[in-house]
């Protein structure tokens, strides 16, 4: 008798391992101190790269940002510094900026693939900004990328030709291809890290998936993720009011459990401050993977 087929499809949760057995990323020391990272951000939000990179001491200039958000543009211009502003990644002609980023980092549109939305992925207009995404790379040809979304676009299924599939698998190829025709070639690693992990008291799982350039280092495609370290503070340690009882945590305390300092000004309303935090990343995973890959090594001399 003939076993029946499964029609469960089996979803990679990543490509790359976790250094386990090397040096903590908490311990690593960063190579090239003295050289500047050349940023751009894409979906910049509040600017959680450019966050990860000051608390780390690391020298650098925002070349380009963009969001189309208005509240989320009036926060980023009162926090930090950047050369170019774009209001539409549609708009974005990264191609002035060939050769002139050693990082790009992007928290593309998570609703077309979450599981509080409809889970339309490509067939919803924000889940083709994927594709602009990817043409922006093309165009500027960075060191380095980054890019993060919910996890669960790693199970998420389209229907091709009458088939259910797997749609990562298909933004890889896609994304290699459109590389591949732009003359580049970049190692890509991904793997669903949860913030828990990395010093921070909550669980929110992403995927990164990370792009190193051929030309820009050796080793790059023995990258291995960072290790979880031990978590050492909890939620009250981010809380402004201590008093028993519940309740919900206010916009600044959002804010804090993203990672972002007690310094980062609050120029939109208490509403538009918790939004912007819940479309975050977590700054503190941001730096681990940051001090992960010495991210110095991509920066160039003053």
């Amino acid at each position: 008798m003939k076993a029946k087929e499964s029609t469960k499809l089996a979803v990679i949760d990543s490509n790359t391992g976790i250094d386990w057995y090397g040096q903590s990323w908490k311990d690593r020391e960063f190579s090239h101190a003295e050289r500047t990272i050349r940023v751009g951000t894409a979906f910049s939000g509040i600017g959680a790269p450019e966050m990860a990179l000051d608390l780390l001491g690391v020298k650098h200039e925002i070349v380009f940002a963009c969001d189309i958000n208005k509240a989320a543009k009036k926060s980023y211009l009162a926090n930090y510094n950047v050369r170019d502003w774009w209001d539409d990644v549609k708009e974005l002609d990264a191609t002035r900026y060939k050769g002139m980023i050693d990082l790009f980092v992007a928290g593309v549109c998570c609703q077309p693939w979450s599981l509080s939305g409809k889970l339309k992925g490509l067939k919803d207009e924000r889940g083709q900004l994927f594709y602009q995404f990817v043409r922006v790379i093309c165009e500027c040809a960075p060191k380095v990328w980054i890019f993060e979304n919910v996890d669960n676009i790693l199970h998420h299924r389209s229907e091709i030709d009458g088939k259910e599939v797997l749609t990562w698998p298909i933004l890889l190829n896609d994304m290699e291809t459109s590389f591949t025709e732009a003359g580049l070639h970049y190692h890509i690693h991904y793997r669903v890290l949860d913030a828990a992990d990395y010093g921070v008291p909550q669980h929110r799982e992403r995927v990164f998936c990370i792009g190193f350039l051929d030309e820009s280092v050796d080793d790059k495609g023995d990258f291995l993720f960072p290790a979880p370290v031990k978590l050492e503070k909890s939620l009250y340690d981010y809380l402004d009011d201590l008093t028993p009882g519940r309740r919900y945590l206010t916009a600044r305390e959002r804010i804090s459990l993203m990672g972002f300092p007690g310094t980062f000004k609050q120029v939109v309303s208490d509403a538009q401050f918790s939004k912007q935090a819940g479309n975050s990343i977590v700054v503190d995973v941001l730096m681990a993977l940051y001090k992960q890959m010495d991210i110095t090594r991509y920066g160039v001399e003053a």
